[in-house]
C-alpha cells in the first residue's frame, strides 16, 4: 500500500491483495479463489481511484484516491452484517459476499472512460471475470454472482437492464441493500480505517 500525501490529504493506493480480508470470508474454496484470480484481472484504477467522481454520493473517506477499494470493503462489511440478520447462509451467503467484493470492478470515471462506460460498469464487469478458472459444472452459482453484481445499483441501474425493486430476487436485493447502506455519507464503519474527522480537518491519517 503506497500513501500518497496530497494538499495535506493522504491518498491511498491499494496493492491487488487489499480485499483478502473479504475474501477469506467466502467459505467455499472454488469461489473464493475463483474470486482472487478475478481481481487479478481488473483495471488500476479499482485499486487507486475514488468511488465517486463527483464526490456527491459517497462518505468523505471513499471520495479520493484508493476510495473504490475503501467503498468496496465497506459493502462486504454491510453483507456480512445483513447475512447475520437475515440469516443467509452457505452458498447464498458466499454468492452475496462475492458480489459484493465485485460489484464495482469496472467502474470508471470521466477521466479515465467515457461516461457511458461509467453508467454501465454493473454490465462491464462480467468482462474482468475470470471465466475460465470456473467449474462449468456450477453455471448456476456463477450466473447467481453476475445477477447480483448486474443490479447492485437498484432503482439507478442502467436503462437496458433496469427492472423494479419488486422483481429482485433476494440475493440481488441484498446486494443493492449492502451498496446502497455502505454509501451513507454519515455513516463511519470499522471498515473504513479512516478517520474522517481527521479527514475533515485536513489531516486524514490510516488509523493505526
Amino acid at each position: 500500500m503506497v500513501k500518497i500525501p496530497l494538499g495535506g490529504i493522504v491518498n491511498i493506493i491499494f496493492d491487488r491483495n487489499v480485499m483478502e480480508t473479504e475474501i477469506k470470508l467466502i467459505q467455499d474454496e472454488t469461489i473464493k479463489e475463483w474470486v482472487r484470480e478475478t481481481l487479478q484481472n481488473v483495471p488500476e484504477y479499482f485499486f487507486e481511484g475514488p468511488a465517486s467522481s463527483t464526490g456527491r454520493y459517497h462518505p468523505l473517506c471513499t471520495i479520493r484516491k484508493g476510495g473504490i477499494v475503501i467503498h468496496t470493503k465497506r459493502v462486504v462489511y454491510m453483507a456480512n452484517r445483513l447475512c447475520e440478520g437475515w440469516n443467509i447462509a452457505g452458498r447464498n451467503r458466499d454468492i452475496l459476499i462475492s458480489a459484493c467484493i465485485l460489484h464495482d470492478i469496472a467502474k470508471v470515471g470521466k477521466g479515465n472512460s467515457s461516461y457511458e462506460d461509467y453508467l454501465n460498469h454493473p454490465i462491464n464487469a462480467e468482462k474482468y471475470f475470470a471465466k475460465d478458472k470456473w467449474p462449468e459444472k456450477d453455471d448456476i452459482t456463477f450466473e447467481q454472482i453476475r445477477e447480483c453484481v448486474r443490479y447492485h445499483m437498484g432503482c439507478w441501474s442502467p436503462s437496458s437492464i433496469k427492472k423494479p425493486l419488486s422483481q429482485y430476487k433476494p440475493l440481488e436485493l441484498a446486494t443493492y441493500t449492502c451498496d446502497y447502506l455502505a454509501a451513507t455519507r454519515d455513516l463511519a464503519l470499522p471498515a473504513d480505517g479512516i478517520d474522517e474527522y481527521a479527514y475533515k480537518s485536513g489531516n486524514l491519517e490510516p488509523i493505526k
